[in-house]
């Protein structure tokens, strides 16, 4: 025999023994027809994640915006659900169906009751588990207990724990004799995001040492074969994201500061074999293996308009994980396309219902508010950093700013005493806010300003609102974030609309803000046309009811000035007697542009007919000066923001 002829055959021995060892042992090998047998139990991992109560059928406006296609939500995904179980019963598998948590925020059917009707439609769903994400305090860590009782499956979250309720850590399922570990994580960050009450007794512990801990104690219980219910987020660019990390995380002695996310996870900790991750609404049809762990990381796209699944094999003798096959010529994702899968007629019927009376149009009547307001007017004089700022405040005046504040807060505790000493000194009755990035720092601005009160977004996908208002003359009515059930044109951003009653002297005038954050770039232009035409319909609604003291602000996004197809704000533009652009007198100023990085006009100031006689009575629109105030631009845009705040002073007096 020649001596290549050796070669070969010893490849081949080898290959044999590696192939035979990796049928057991290897947590990621992929299919191989050999994991068919009864050495081998099968079974159908299914998976959600960010759902955000989006389970009633709706349109595919991110597939195709224009023609979109129907999307059947919970009630194509309870179908499908059914008919893996039976085709596990006929070949003897078995099914897991587990959720990465953001269960219910971010939609009027899943806020309604706190989130009550989703654990409902997961009860019969028959979720086996689900984990805590950080948007389930949403209305704090109590409704979360209410909502675990409630359920049927158990909400899982070994990090968390408070006084009046821990979460279960983990769940140990054994399925036909096999023991599947899973184990439940909430992001650590979780506060730094919700503002202060909503997290107010409830401590989150770092991951690492958490998982680490489980791991050992799951392994002395005899479990091998792991799951991860991780609401601690895949990155948008994946890829790129854990490049860096790679090139920089060795440098770092410990990862107590560091926000982990699910790719790091996998990497940092040996031992769990499938991450099922929520907390990003980015979705992957391929399952990320970490190459030192091999860890393997799954996560779909949020909405509840896909549903996961991949298909797990594991040794009966060893209770490992084998090998695993994607069920798709895509990969693991399934989109909830009624051409794919249909909907379950019941069950539609009933999400259907569900959502069309949580977005049920309702009359409001300020008649039924009692007036409430504060006594405090003055509070300690905010000076820290000396800003000449002009008072602008005036009696029978209502003061009305709007203020994109780029990623609030852009230079962290500068930002917080430099926003706070500018809003004290300007002295507006109303600020309309976008752009926040920490929840819990913007509250920790409103700290410094006892005199206002505030409202945030609760239904925003990322970058929230707020609606700053003086306690002492506006009292709350009432808050909506309408579109929140269908946010596509509005980017994710549903405008937020706070009801007051205004002490104008003697008298209490209604007066509505409606705050928004319309679509940039890309697509933008198509978005913003749309979303400013559903707004117009709405408000139109709303006049046919009486509702006409409407104030709209925001960063819009676009100019007045554009002509054509190129105009967003037609449906405004287009109907003078009801609306006008406040912004329209100052917006071909360029030294008043909002947004002078460009320059161009992008905040506007719209009201409603209810105002025109206040708005014609000597009232003024300012672009204002900020750079002055901190010495220059350079200055201004490292500490606060890339646009100008634009102030309103309506003269209400009679």
């Amino acid at each position: 025999m020649k001596k290549n002829s050796y070669l070969s055959l010893a490849i081949l021995l080898v290959g044999l023994i590696l192939l035979q060892s990796d049928a057991v042992n290897a947590q990621t090998s992929t299919y191989t027809k050999q994991f068919e047998t009864s050495e081998y139990l099968k079974i159908h991992l299914l998976f959600t994640n960010d759902m955000h109560g989006g389970i009633a059928p709706s349109k595919a406006w991110f597939m195709n915006p224009e023609f979109p296609p129907d999307l059947g939500g919970g009630a194509s995904m309870f179908s499908y659900v059914n008919e893996i179980r039976a085709e596990a019963a006929v070949e003897g598998a078995e099914v897991l169906l587990l959720d990465g948590g953001n269960i219910y925020q971010g939609t009027p059917l899943g806020m309604a009751d706190s989130g009550r009707a989703m654990i409902d439609w997961m009860n019969e769903m028959q979720y086996d588990a689900a984990a805590i994400g950080l948007q389930e305090f949403m209305f704090g860590i109590d409704n979360i207990a209410a909502l675990d009782k409630a359920a049927e499956f158990p909400l899982l979250s070994a990090n968390v724990k408070s006084d009046e309720y821990d979460p279960q850590d983990r769940l140990i399922k054994t399925l036909q004799g096999v023991k599947v570990g899973i184990i439940g994580l909430t992001t650590s960050n979780t506060p730094n995001k919700l503002l202060p009450e909503q997290t107010s007794g409830t401590s989150f512990s770092k991951e690492i040492p958490v998982v680490n801990q489980q791991l050992r104690s799951l392994k002395e219980e005899g479990v091998n074969c792991v799951l991860g219910l991780f609401h601690l987020g895949v990155p948008y660019q994946r890829e790129n994201e854990f490049a860096e990390f790679i090139d920089t995380y060795e440098e770092e002695s410990d990862f107590s500061d560091r926000v982990i996310t699910n790719l790091e996870m996998a990497h940092l900790v040996s031992g769990v074999d499938i991450i099922i991750s929520g907390g990003t609404n980015a979705g992957y049809n391929t399952p990320w293996e970490d190459p030192q762990t091999h860890t393997l990381v799954i996560q779909g796209y949020g909405g509840a308009s896909n549903i996961g699944h991949i298909i797990l094999y594991v040794h009966r003798g060893t209770g490992t994980l084998a090998g695993y096959k994607k069920p798709f010529s895509r990969g693991v994702l399934l989109t909830l396309s009624t051409d794919d899968i249909q909907a379950d007629k019941l069950m539609s019927s009933q999400l259907s219902a569900l959502e069309a009376e949580s977005i049920k149009p309702r009359k409001r009547d300020f008649s039924k508010t009692v007036p409430a307001f504060s006594q405090v007017s003055q509070t300690p004089e905010l000076d820290r950093w000396g800003f000449d700022v002009p008072n602008f405040n005036q009696d029978s005046h209502l003061e009305v700013a709007t203020w994109n504040m780029e990623w609030f807060p852009k230079a962290n505790d500068s930002t917080i005493t430099a926003v706070a000493e500018i809003m004290q000194k300007a002295n507006a009755d109303i600020y309309a806010v976008q752009e926040i990035g920490s929840l819990k720092q913007f509250a920790a601005m409103m700290d410094l300003l006892p005199a206002y009160g505030f409202q945030v977004t609760r239904q925003s996908s990322f970058f929230d609102q707020a609606i700053v208002y003086k306690k002492n003359i506006l009292t709350y009515v009432g808050r909506e974030e309408p579109f929140a059930h269908a946010d596509y044109n509005f980017a994710g951003r549903p405008p937020l609309r706070v009801d007051f009653l205004w002490k104008n002297g003697e008298q209490l005038e209604p007066v509505s803000v409606i705050n928004l954050h319309l679509k940039c770039c890309g697509n933008g232009l198509e978005r913003r046309k749309k979303s400013v035409d559903e707004l117009h319909e709405y408000l139109r609604r709303g006049m046919e009811w009486g509702e006409e003291n409407i104030i709209v602000l925001g960063d819009w996004n676009d100019q007045l000035d554009d002509v054509g197809m190129v105009q967003s704000f037609g449906a405004f533009l287009d109907d003078p007697e009801n609306f006008l652009f406040t912004t329209a007198e100052i917006a071909g100023d360029i030294d008043q542009a909002s947004y002078p990085s460009w320059p161009s006009f992008l905040d506007h100031i719209l009201i409603a007919k209810g105002f025109y006689d206040e708005y014609k009575n000597g009232s003024t629109i300012q672009t204002l000066p900020v750079e002055d105030w901190l010495g220059n631009w350079e200055n201004y845009e490292l500490i606060i923001s890339d646009h100008r705040p634009v102030l309103m002073q309506l003269n209400m007096s009679h």
